[in-house]
């Protein structure tokens, strides 16, 4: 009785040794120099399984703890960004996550509203780990562009720019995400 419990034990222990923590540390960006795409009709990506940022009691649940936006590994990126004549920086994440799942683990809810009713950031960004890391975003900014009429009115008419994308992200190294208007750039580091 007592081999099998040793055994038993020496079989569990790789597992609990396997427990991985990782730290995730974002930037959401708008490009404003973005070429001619048009944007679309407004659709606002959500996931239902996504946990807003504020929800204290989800993130514990999914092992994920925010960090201030003053501790970002990315802090050179944003000063650059917002100096850059054709950037906005809009979002600054990180993150703990305590044994990333394989796939369809918890997102992060992004909702970060302009003030103008119109315009603004929202989705989803969400890490996965099986022998490598993967970072999924699926993000939307709405701008509001103005219009004129056959009156010669101005109308203010909301275009969206998507970026969906799923990408393996090694740890350590930067890693950038985009599509013609917004762009993301990770990095994911091994936390003790």
């Amino acid at each position: 009785m007592n081999r099998s419990a040793i055994a038993l034990l020496a079989l569990t222990l790789p597992l609990s040794a396997a427990a991985e923590r990782l730290r995730v540390d974002a930037l959401v960006f708008q490009n404003l120099a973005g070429g001619e795409e048009r944007g679309s009709s407004p659709r606002r990506p959500d996931d239902p399984r996504a946990i807003g940022l504020d929800d204290t009691r989800g993130l514990a649940a999914a092992g994920i703890t925010l960090l201030p936006e003053t501790s970002s590994t990315l802090a050179a990126e944003w000063q650059a960004l917002a100096a850059a004549r054709n950037f906005k920086p809009l979002l600054r994440l990180s993150w703990m996550q305590e044994n990333p799942g394989l796939q369809g683990g918890p997102a992060l809810r992004i909702y970060l509203p302009n003030g103008d009713g119109i315009s603004g950031l929202s989705g989803w960004l969400r890490l996965n780990k099986g022998r490598v890391e993967h970072l999924t975003a699926n993000l939307e900014y709405v701008q509001a562009e103005t219009v004129i009429s056959k009156n010669n009115a101005a109308l203010r008419a909301p275009q969206a720019y998507r970026l969906q994308e799923r990408r393996t992200v090694g740890t350590q190294a930067l890693h950038y995400l985009d599509s013609s208007r917004i762009g993301v750039l990770v990095r994911v580091t091994p936390a003790p």
